[in-house]
């Protein structure tokens, strides 16, 4: 009976460790969510067909399969990671200014609205095929997991400074993430010259600015 265990034991595992298992299976994801948000950026959502998809990313379908439901669901996966790397790089640009808040949280907001509005990435999964393809509800919760929380943030230290004035911040970060959501939607589906997008730009920067509190005012 032992010899028989001891045989089963050394028997070599064809798939390798539990590491070396969840390390090709973090490649294989990553993989896929690389080759979907190349073929979604250049061809759009519909024209992307699965079979191109796992092309590209160099797996089996059944790996799709398994680390995704379906397109609709790596779809999700990459506007995920493309609204992360976009808010990202607003807040990334704005981190060596030190002082006074205000001059950061602006510019936060107005370096998303020219990522959007120069970046045709950026439009076609966020803004373009976005709405379509998860509908308005969960395009919008999905958009939401990148800026609510950061934009609540953002609100209460200027309600904290004095900058603003304190009210709910959760309301409030609601409606802001509307009005930008329809300025970037603006600049996507529209064929804007730089001039009219530095205009949409420029106006929900003046809606922002009409909550702060200025000096006079306290």
């Amino acid at each position: 009976m032992s010899g028989r265990i001891a045989a089963t034991s050394n028997r070599p595992n064809r798939g390798g460790t539990p590491e070396a298992q969840r390390q090709r299976a973090i490649a294989t994801r990553a993989a896929l969510v690389g080759a979907a948000r190349t073929l979604f950026a250049e061809f759009g959502y519909h024209s992307t067909g699965t079979t191109e998809l796992v092309a590209r990313a160099e797996v089996t379908r059944g790996a799709l399969y398994h680390h995704f439901s379906d397109k609709r669901d790596l779809f999700a996966e990459v506007f995920r990671t493309v609204a992360a790397e976009l808010v990202g790089q607003s807040n990334s640009a704005v981190a060596p200014l030190s002082g006074d808040l205000w001059p950061q949280v602006t510019g936060a907001f107005r370096h998303y609205l020219h990522l959007v509005a120069t970046n045709e990435e950026y439009q076609r999964i966020l803004l373009i095929d976005g709405p379509t393809v998860l509908g308005w509800t969960d395009w919008r919760a999905l958009q939401s997991e990148f800026l609510a929380s950061g934009m609540q943030e953002a609100l209460r230290m200027l309600m904290d400074q004095g900058l603003v004035a304190t009210q709910p911040t959760e309301a409030l970060a609601n409606m802001l993430q509307a009005a930008l959501n329809d300025a970037a939607l603006a600049m996507a589906n529209t064929d804007l010259t730089a001039e009219s997008s530095q205009v949409i730009s420029e106006a929900f920067l003046n809606l922002l600015t009409g909550l702060r509190v200025h000096q006079s005012d306290r």
